[in-house]
C-alpha cells in the first residue's frame, strides 16, 4: 500500500484550493460579462403586446388610453415597433406573454394580490413577470334585457361586442351580462335593447404586465412608469381620451339620442354639412351641440329665457347678423360661426386645435369672460397655459362667491359648463358610431352620407 508524503498531499490541497478559486472567479468574471451583455443588448426591433379586445382597446376614434400609451412608449424607445395582438378575454394576455409570445400585456381585472403571486412565482415553474401600477379602476355593471329580447343569435356586431366583454365579468353573459362600466359607456349608444344597468359592487383594474426576460425591457418599462406617475401624465391622459364619460349610464338618454338622429336631425343634414365645411367643424360635433342644446325642438326655451335650436342669445344672434332668429338655417349658421370664433380666440391665445375646441365649447354654454375667469385662475403658479384638463376642474368653483369675487366676471355656474363639454364629447362620440358604421342604417342612410362628407 503506497503512501503519499504529508507535503506533497499539502501541496496538492493548495493547488485544488487554488484552481477551484480561480474558476470561481473565472466563473464571476464571466457572469458579470454576460450580464453586462445583456444589459447593453438593445430592445428588440418589434415588441408584441397583448391586450383583451374589448370596446376601449379596440376603440378608433381616440378613446383608448393604452394606445397612447403605447404610443408614448414606443416614442420614447426610438426604433422599437410595437405590434398589437387583440385577444378574445383578458386571461388569454396573460397565458400571452407567460408562454413568450407577447413581451408585453394589459392585465384588465387581475387584482394586485394576484399581481404579487404571479410576479414572484418560481422562476422555474413560470417565466419571470413584473406588473406596473394600476392606473386605472372600473366599477362593474350589470345590464338588464328588454322584456323578451333574446340575444341569441344577434349578429349586429355592438351586440357581439357586448357578449364577449361580458364572457370574463359574468357567469352567464347571455342572461345577465357584466362588463367594465368603460366598455358599457362606449357600447351603450349602439344597444336600444338594454333597458336598465346596476352596479354590481365588483371593480375591474387596469395594468401593464412584461417580461422581464427580454434585453432592457424591464429597465424600460419601470423607467417609462416612473416618468409618468412624475409628470403627472396619467391623470391628463384618462381625461382627454376618456374623461368626459358620464358617472351612471343612462339607457333612456341614448334612446332620446337615437330617437333624435332618426327623426329631427335628417330635415337639416344638409345645413348642418355646409355650416361645418364652412367653419371648418365636425359636423357630428356640431349635431352633438344641438341635441345637447334643444334636441332639434327649434321651439325649446331654457331656465334663462334663450330659445332655437342652438340657444345663442339675442346679443349674440344679433352679433352674427342672423336676420330672423326663427329661421333655422341661419340659427345653425350662425351657431356653427359663432363656436368657430370662439375656437378662434383661444387658439390666439396659445392653445392647440383640441384644447381650443373645448375651451370654446366651454364659453359657447357659459361665456367667453367666464373662461378666461377660470384660465385665469388656472395660470397661478404656472409658466404654461393651463390645459382643458387644469380649467375644467377651476371653472365649476366659480360658482362659489369667495373665488368668484377676485374675478373679472363674477359669479357663475361653472360646473354646467364642464358638464355641457362632456355630454357633447359624449354624444358626438356616438353619433358617429351610430352614423358611420351603419347602426342605424335603415334608418340613417341620408344622414349618414350627408355627415360623412
Amino acid at each position: 500500500m503506497s503512501t503519499i508524503a504529508p507535503g506533497k498531499a499539502l501541496r496538492w490541497a493548495r493547488q485544488f484550493r487554488r484552481e477551484h478559486i480561480i474558476m470561481g472567479l473565472l466563473s464571476i468574471a464571466l457572469f458579470g460579462l454576460v450580464f453586462n451583455y445583456i444589459r447593453t443588448l438593445p430592445l428588440p426591433q418589434v415588441l408584441v403586446v397583448a391586450a383583451p379586445l374589448q370596446a376601449r382597446m379596440s376603440d378608433t376614434s381616440g378613446l383608448s388610453p393604452e394606445q397612447e400609451l403605447l404610443e408614448r412608449f414606443r416614442k420614447l424607445n426610438s426604433g422599437v415597433e410595437v405590434r398589437l395582438v387583440l385577444t378574445r378575454t383578458p386571461e388569454e394576455v396573460l397565458e400571452m406573454v407567460e408562454q413568450g409570445k407577447a413581451q408585453i400585456g394589459l392585465a384588465l381585472g387581475v387584482a394586485p394580490t394576484e399581481a404579487d403571486r404571479l410576479e414572484n412565482a418560481d422562476a422555474g415553474k413560470r417565466p419571470r413577470m413584473a406588473f406596473g401600477p394600476e392606473y386605472d379602476r372600473q366599477p362593474i355593471y350589470t345590464v338588464d334585457w328588454d322584456e323578451g329580447f333574446l340575444p341569441l343569435g344577434h349578429v349586429r356586431p355592438a351586440m357581439d361586442e357586448l357578449l364577449r366583454v361580458a364572457a370574463s365579468f359574468s357567469q352567464d353573459p347571455v342572461l345577465a351580462p357584466a362588463l367594465p362600466l368603460d366598455a358599457l359607456h362606449l357600447l351603450l349608444p349602439f344597444l336600444p335593447e338594454v333597458r336598465d344597468v346596476a352596479p354590481t359592487g365588483r371593480e375591474a383594474g387596469y395594468r401593464f404586465v412584461w417580461r422581464t426576460d427580454v434585453p432592457r425591457l424591464d429597465k424600460a418599462m419601470r423607467s417609462f412608469w416612473k416618468q409618468l406617475a412624475k409628470d403627472g401624465t396619467l391623470p391628463a391622459l384618462r381625461e382627454s381620451t376618456m374623461g368626459f364619460l358620464p358617472g351612471d349610464p343612462d339607457p333612456f338618454e341614448m334612446e332620446m339620442l337615437r330617437r333624435t338622429l332618426a327623426l329631427y336631425v335628417p330635415p337639416h343634414v344638409g345645413t348642418i354639412a355646409k355650416a361645418s365645411r364652412r367653419w371648418r367643424l365636425d359636423p357630428m360635433l356640431l349635431t352633438a351641440v344641438i341635441h345637447q342644446e334643444s334636441h332639434f325642438d327649434p321651439g325649446a326655451v331654457s331656465s334663462t329665457g334663450v330659445r332655437g335650436l342652438m340657444q345663442l342669445t339675442g346679443d349674440t344672434l344679433e352679433r352674427l347678423g342672423v336676420q330672423d332668429p326663427g329661421n333655422d338655417v341661419e340659427v345653425i349658421t350662425a351657431g356653427a360661426h359663432y363656436l368657430n370664433m370662439l375656437r378662434a380666440h383661444f387658439m390666439e391665445q396659445g392653445y392647440g386645435r383640441d384644447d381650443a375646441m373645448l375651451l370654446g365649447l366651454a364659453a359657447f354654454n357659459v361665456g367667453q369672460g367666464h373662461v378666461e375667469d377660470a384660465i385665469e385662475l388656472a395660470k397661478r403658479g404656472r409658466t404654461s397655459l393651463p390645459s382643458w384638463t387644469v380649467v375644467r376642474r377651476v371653472l365649476p368653483t366659480l360658482a362659489q362667491e369667495e373665488v368668484a369675487k377676485d374675478t373679472k366676471h363674477g359669479l357663475c355656474r361653472g360646473f354646467e359648463a364642464v358638464d355641457f363639454v362632456d355630454k357633447v364629447r359624449y354624444f358626438a362620440y356616438a353619433i358617429k358610431g351610430l352614423v358611420l358604421t351603419g347602426a342605424q342604417r335603415d334608418e340613417l342612410s341620408g344622414l349618414r352620407l350627408a355627415l360623412a362628407r
